[in-house]
């Protein structure tokens, strides 16, 4: 019996000397299980080999890097993450106001729709007496309302200028200047990155006086020719509007239908004012 227990006593000593390493061995353990399950997950086979100490080692510390890569690639991609989705509120932002603003256009130019089409602008000066209207009828005030009604000069100006001055034109609700300064850039830039551009707004400036035509052949123009322009998705929505105006239900619907297949990556806002307008005319599903 005496001898039984200073051999009990040394084994004893031996097991609570190894369990450090047992407890690390296991945890390496349970993680290269938890690797071999991932790399299960992705279709790959996997082989667990008995390694020695050393070998263990250089594992143990690639093991560790391959840790801190994959956290520092996490961090990046919510980074990217949350920078993207940032850039789409304030793209869906931008929408909206331009959305409104374009409502808000349209509201204007129905309601003056009568008098614009007579060739009146927007812009022109308050209402005066009698007398004074009846001075301008008179043959010498001609000239003067003839250039009036010509654009402004875009000698010397580059294209984006004068681009720029066209579309002044057409938010001040100078539309039919607007139209003739949109005209003469298209004419003049057929191949600039604006072109596509200036020919939606001048279905924009045909629509809000109720020239229905004009307008659904300018819409149908950015179709054609700028396929690829960021107003392309907005010009089928616009034409499918216009031929809406003109009493063409089947082809405003299928306008409205086309949307969604031909621009899938259109703005949100551009998706749901079609919705809107296909289920305001009761199109068929």
């Amino acid at each position: 019996m005496t001898n039984i227990r200073p051999v009990a006593a040394l084994l004893l000593g031996g097991m609570l000397a190894a369990s450090p390493a047992l407890a690390q061995s296991k945890g390496q353990i349970e993680r290269l299980q938890s690797l071999e399950t991932q790399v299960s997950a992705l279709g790959g086979p996997v082989e667990v080999a008995q390694l020695s100490p050393s070998v263990a080692a250089d594992f143990e510390i690639r093991l560790q890097n391959l840790e801190r890569a994959i956290q520092d690639l996490t961090g990046k991609y919510e980074e990217s993450t949350y920078q993207v989705t940032q850039l789409r509120e304030r793209l869906e932002k931008v929408n909206a106001d331009v959305d409104f603003r374009l409502k808000e256009l349209e509201k204007g130019g129905g309601a003056m729709g009568g008098a614009m089409g007579g060739g009146a602008m927007a812009d022109a000066a308050p209402s005066k007496p009698a007398k004074a209207a009846a001075d301008e009828k008179k043959p010498a005030d001609k000239p003067a309302q003839t250039a009036a009604a010509n654009p402004p000069s875009t000698a010397g100006l580059s294209p984006e200028k004068q681009y720029e001055q066209a579309f002044e034109l057409l938010r001040n609700s100078d539309y039919d200047r607007a139209e003739k300064a949109l005209q003469e850039f298209i004419a003049k830039n057929k191949s600039h990155a604006y072109a596509g551009n200036a020919q939606y707004w001048l279905g924009e400036s045909y629509y809000v006086r109720n020239r229905f035509p004009e307008a659904a052949q300018a819409f149908a123009e950015v179709l054609s020719k700028y396929r690829s322009n960021p107003k392309a998705a907005d010009s089928l929505l616009k034409l499918g509007m216009t031929l809406q105006q003109m009493n063409k239900k089947s082809d405003a619907c299928t306008a409205f239908n086309q949307l969604l297949t031909k621009f899938p990556e259109a703005s949100a806002s551009v998706k749901r004012r079609a919705d809107t307008e296909r289920k305001r005319i009761n199109c068929p599903a």
